[in-house]
């Protein structure tokens, strides 16, 4: 029986990424739990699950793994006692917004504050509508698949992050990242590979619909827009957009309601970690084709700016996958690579 499951494991191939967005749903496999070769990569439209259906024709297996939309996920950070329960954490939240009463919440402890009888924890709770993601789960198994694992942008883009971008020493190295969908935008901040700080903005982009050509995969595949010379540890004030398209410093077009939350939140990690300022801010999603934007906010912020491809890590991607909007879906394969059935 255990050589039987054994087997089973080893050959099965790796789950299906279903990732859904206000823009539309992708899908993408690999070939293998080992290599980072592309099996087949989908996109179609938002709601068509008779299009789900269809495309799951070009891969192999049913086992899928699904990412919620940004638009249903809810996001805050909130400063507890150090013995609060998950009933005394879900009372917070829901006095600032009533939705969490009927969300499955998870939390991850950022930071603990104060000393002694004062000390509390940060927290950073991220919650999902358990009815809506029901629905989710039920319509994909309608078109035939079988869901083994639901999960959010905030986690799978960090994960993508991690796999494709990581370096000796990146672990000292903090990184915003921009996850621009045309509805909402996720901003996150993370050590390394461990996030501590994330917040959504309704937009950050505007519909962008041309396509994205992905540059020839060099070293380093992260696509630079800007760079800087301060210190490692220094804010970027004088940074100026260069490299990718050689982009002006220009940042007309970016309203000053985005900038001004990209800042708070540059501000609230500051606060939490003062050793520890942002490096450089990277952005995915579609909207991170508009480069011009993308470099007009890495200049106001004053950080080394980096458009992602995953394409330039998973052979075969670039006809199929290119380009920033599917850095999420290609963190989900390779979150959940070595979970075959």
């Amino acid at each position: 029986m255990g050589t039987t499951t054994w087997l089973t494991r080893s050959f099965s191939p790796p789950p299906i990424a279903v990732q859904f967005g206000s823009d539309g749903i992708r899908l993408m496999q690999l070939k293998s739990k080992r290599e980072l070769d592309i099996q087949s990569a989908v996109e179609v439209a938002a709601g068509d699950y008779a299009g789900i259906a269809e495309a799951f024709a070009s891969f192999k297996g049913k086992e899928c793994v699904v990412c919620l939309p940004s638009t249903d996920v809810l996001i805050q950070h909130i400063r507890v006692a150090i013995d609060a329960d998950d009933d005394a954490i879900q009372s917070e939240l829901t006095k600032i917004d009533a939705r969490w009463q009927h969300a499955e919440i998870r939390n991850v402890c950022v930071k603990t504050t104060g000393t002694n009888t004062t000390a509390k924890q940060e927290l950073l709770c991220v919650g999902v509508n358990r009815i809506e993601s029901q629905r989710i789960v039920e319509n994909l198994e309608s078109a035939g698949a079988t869901v083994r694992a639901v999960t959010v942008p905030l986690y799978a883009s960090i994960r993508a992050f991690d796999k494709l971008y990581r370096r000796d020493g990146d672990e000292k190295i903090t990184s915003m990242l921009i996850d621009m969908d045309e509805s909402s935008s996720l901003v996150m901040i993370a050590h390394g590979a461990n996030c501590v700080f994330a917040h959504r903005i309704e937009s950050c982009t505007d519909q962008v619909n041309e396509v994205w050509e992905p540059e020839v995969a060099q070293e380093p595949a992260l696509l630079p827009i800007s760079s800087a010379n301060s210190g490692e540890f220094e804010r970027r004030e004088d940074s100026k957009p260069r490299g990718l398209y050689e982009i002006p410093n220009n940042s007309q077009g970016v309203e000053a309601l985005i900038l001004g939350e990209l800042e708070r939140c540059l501000r609230h990690h500051d606060a939490l970690f003062p050793d520890r300022a942002v490096d450089r801010v990277i952005f995915t999603g579609r909207g991170a084709n508009d480069t011009d934007r993308c470099a007009a906010i890495a200049t106001v912020l004053g950080l080394e700016g980096f458009v992602a491809d995953p394409s330039a890590w998973i052979a075969g991607a670039s006809d199929l996958a290119g380009g920033p909007a599917w850095t999420t879906t290609a963190g989900m394969c390779l979150r959940y690579a070595k979970e075959a059935a």
